[in-house]
């Protein structure tokens, strides 16, 4: 009976050393090779790093006996905005055999705004009620020799600006360098639309620690007739001598001015839109064109008419400068049969790359040469003269209505600008 509880006792105890041996421990486990950014690092040395630097950690965990769901993580504490900067790193859960090494990476990255000061980097291999294992390694954080971020960038009249008007930006610089620079080049440039504008501003250290400056508002005339869309917005800093250079991207949305739409850039008048034909003679149509927009533009011209007449244009091509007039006659000519009693044709107006503007129909009745008024040939000149004069005069009217549309916009734009900027 002695022996049988002695050999029970003595499997207990083999099964308590078991665990002992397995959990994790300083005898169990041990630290290989600690590399940072590839050097090695023995315990208790002082190594220096810059701020903004990415620390590479790889560790080596040496296992005497068996160990399972271990962790490792690297922690600096002491950093003031580490809720927004968490200055740690963790590997996943890995598990190690007796006599083996394994190898895992951490990355830190260090913050602009760390102080020069000495921190201590902790490295820890733990799993779940073991002991922590731990590796210390004591950093002195250095400035960098030239350090220039771009902190804050802000839009006014906001991230949408209209197109005419100036897209105003303001830049705030940081310095976290170890070093004054003079003669910072702060550019603002929209690449699509060829717009850059630039200041030049100093910025200091405050004693050797981080120090900003805010750069003069940098004014972007956006061009009236920018199409609307989403327009990228580069923020440069030059810096130490040009030589250096940081920069950050931001997208705002140009909204298209209505005064300046090429879709409002021709002018058409009609005279007249309906008249009465004998079949075989002629009726003539004109057509006023004016361009009103600010380039010049071609219109291509074409008929449509069914088989009961011919149709002729004067022109049909038309390029007008801006601001010009030109008028179009179009001469319908029912045929010999035609059906008496109304017809329509179009002139179809193009723009020069083949999208239709505007559709225009003409009206034309046939009728008896018993019902129609005598043939006036000998007047023909002096009523196209007229008609042609009359359809001006209709155009210069539309122009000039326009126009005081546009700058009673063009006023009330001028006074929300005033009150958007004061």
């Amino acid at each position: 009976m002695r022996k049988m509880v002695s050999l029970v006792a003595l499997f207990v105890i083999s099964l308590l050393s078991l665990s002992m041996v397995s959990a994790l421990d300083a005898a169990n486990l041990t630290w290989g090779s600690v590399r940072v950014n590839g050097d090695n690092v023995n315990n208790g040395e002082v190594l220096a790093v810059e701020e903004g630097q990415t620390i590479d950690i790889r560790v080596g965990l040496i296992a005497a006996a068996g160990a399972d769901d271990i962790e490792i993580d690297a922690k600096i504490a002491g950093y003031e905005y580490t809720d927004e900067e968490p200055l740690s790193d963790s590997t996943g859960l890995f598990d190690l055999q007796a006599n083996q090494t394994k190898y895992k990476d951490l990355h830190l990255t260090l913050p602009n705004h760390l102080d020069k000061d000495r921190y201590t980097l902790r490295l820890r291999a733990m799993d779940k009620n073991g002991a922590v294992i731990p590796y210390n390694i004591e950093l002195s954080i250095e400035p960098v020799r030239h350090g220039i971020d771009i902190t804050d960038v802000t839009f006014s009249p906001g991230s949408t600006v209209k197109a005419g008007r100036s897209l105003l930006t303001t830049v705030l610089i940081e310095n976290f360098g170890d070093r004054d620079q003079n003669d910072v080049k702060v550019m603002v440039e929209i690449p699509t639309l060829g717009l850059t504008a630039a200041e030049f501003v100093d910025v200091e250290t405050d004693n050797h620690n981080v120090d900003y400056e805010d750069v003069p508002q940098v004014f972007l005339p956006i061009p009236a007739t920018a199409t609307e869309g989403d327009y990228q917005v580069v923020v440069t800093a030059k810096y130490n001598n040009l030589r250096d250079t940081v920069s950050k991207t931001f997208t705002v949305h140009v909204t298209q001015d209505e005064r300046f739409q090429e879709e409002g850039s021709v002018v058409l008048a009609v005279g007249p839109e309906s008249q009465s034909v004998v079949a075989g003679k002629t009726a003539t149509y004109a057509l006023a064109l004016s361009n009103t927009g600010r380039t010049s533009k071609a219109y291509v011209l074409e008929t449509m008419a069914g088989d009961w007449a011919t149709v002729t244009l004067s022109d049909s091509v038309v390029v007008l400068e801006s601001g010009k007039n030109k008028v179009v006659y179009v001469e319908v000519t029912p045929k010999e049969g035609a059906t008496a009693g109304e017809h329509v044709t179009a002139v179809n107006i193009k723009s020069g790359d083949g999208e239709l503007i505007q559709s225009v129909p003409l009206r034309a009745s046939v009728v008896t040469q018993s019902a129609s008024a005598p043939a006036t040939t000998s007047t023909d000149f002096s009523l196209r003269n007229g008609l042609e004069i009359a359809l001006i005069v209709l155009v210069v009217v539309l122009v000039i209505v326009g126009l005081i549309v546009g700058f009673s916009r063009l006023r009330k734009d001028d006074e929300e600008d005033q009150k958007t900027y004061y």
